[in-house]
């Protein structure tokens, strides 16, 4: 196989990997370029595997970045969030298309509380469906330290938390969002809040944006309606896919772009997480 056509072939599996371990599409991408440009010096025909050869060099070069990455995001202006890939057509880039029902963006914010390795196996299991002798034969570790991981990694996300990203009431809950936001009056919306609501606004230092974050149904309340106050909610606004589950993006003429999704309850029938994306360097894919 050439390099082009391998490149045509993989590059959405190795961009879906690094995406979620890295939780940027920029530097997903920008990991992507750096193994293919490995890859030029390695001889193809002596692999016998070579989608498992790929998938072992993405993920070891995305835990290298993740090690440096987490103390960058320890000195973020704010809560940092993901960068959302945005799609406004009702379809998916293609690196999305491998497992995307058992992802969302809640669900990469939560995992934010993995260890790199903890991460790379919870990816490596749950969005790409490896078994554990696969997963430790490409991270150099046991099966049963795999699995260990693994419990560890579920356990801190919380399988009875904000983990479900889209339910059959996800499409209300962001209509709801986008009636609020058109005729300000957010009462019907905030009822769909789960009391111990919690609000994450990422500005990172570019815009302003709440600092810590919001905590309780009616201080999320308070701020949305704060803010659309001073006309920052005003715009064309348009439901999308973000990352995978419905959100809305709000398009505003000589202004940044604004994202906005949620994170369900256990039974995704309330929403339990406002997610705010404002930072412009995390919204420069969303074209349309």
């Amino acid at each position: 196989m050439d390099l082009e056509t391998m490149y045509r072939t993989y590059k959405p599996l190795l961009l879906s990997v690094a995406y979620r371990m890295l939780g940027s599409y920029t530097e997903a991408e920008d990991a992507v370029q750096d193994v293919f440009i490995t890859v030029r010096g390695v001889q193809l025909d002596s692999i016998s595997n070579l989608q498992a050869y790929l998938v072992k060099m993405m993920t070891n070069h995305s835990l290298n970045i993740l090690k440096s990455a987490r103390r960058k995001r320890e000195l973020y202006t704010g809560p940092w969030l993901p960068e959302p890939v945005i799609t406004s057509d009702g379809s998916e880039p293609s690196e999305f298309l491998i497992q995307q029902e058992s992802f969302g963006y809640a669900l990469l914010v939560l995992m934010e509380k993995l260890t790199p390795i903890e991460r790379a196996v919870f990816v490596l299991k749950e969005s790409l469906g490896y078994d554990y002798r696969e997963i430790a034969e490409l991270l150099g570790k046991t099966e049963a330290a795999c699995r260990k991981m693994l419990s560890r990694s579920k356990d801190k996300i919380g399988t009875d938390s904000t983990l479900v990203s889209y339910s059959e009431h996800s499409e209300r809950f962001v209509q709801a969002f986008a009636k609020a936001i058109e005729t300000g009056k957010f009462t019907s919306f905030i009822q769909l809040l789960t009391e111990d609501a919690v609000l994450f606004s990422d500005g990172g230092g570019k815009v302003r944006a709440a600092l810590f974050p919001i905590l309780g149904k009616d201080r999320v309340r308070a701020l949305l309606e704060g803010i659309y106050a001073k006309g920052s909610l005003q715009g064309d606004v348009q439901i999308v896919s973000i990352s995978g589950q419905p959100g809305i993006v709000i398009k505003r003429s000589e202004f940044p772009p604004k994202a906005i999704c949620f994170g369900l309850d256990s039974i995704g029938r309330s929403i339990a997480t406002v997610y705010l994306i404002m930072n412009p360097d995390k919204l420069t894919h969303f074209k349309n």
